[in-house]
């Protein structure tokens, strides 16, 4: 079982392929049925969906480039809070986490030790 870095804004987190794949399926269903209609969405939960099948280290939820405007993030931080009510115990740290990312407030990158998870 691989682990993945999740990135945005130079900052970051590790976590387990399988609870990062276990997160965004409720959050991609989160945002396909809740967030305004947009052309940006659309590409990032097709990108989402690929990521999911993707096992052995390497998934990338390309936050950087997918959420390069403010109220891009908000959405998203709106439809992670949603997810985040309906995740069992180890995806939902991994939620925790993406939603502390998103938000600002993680300060750990690629060379922190793992300890949160």
């Amino acid at each position: 079982m691989g682990t993945s870095y999740v990135e945005f804004r130079k900052r970051g987190f590790w976590t387990r392929d399988s609870f990062l794949s276990d997160w965004l399926t409720p959050l991609i269903e989160e945002m396909s049925g809740n967030l305004p209609a947009n052309d940006w969405s659309p590409p990032l939960i097709r990108h989402w969906e690929a990521q999911r099948e993707i096992d052995g280290g390497c998934m990338d939820l390309a936050l950087d480039s997918f959420l390069e405007e403010d109220e891009k993030g908000r959405q998203v931080i709106s439809a992670a809070e949603s997810a985040l009510m309906r995740t069992d115990e180890a995806c939902g740290r991994t939620g925790q986490l993406f939603l502390a990312l998103l938000r600002g407030e993680v300060k750990t990158d690629t060379s922190s030790p793992i300890d949160y998870l």
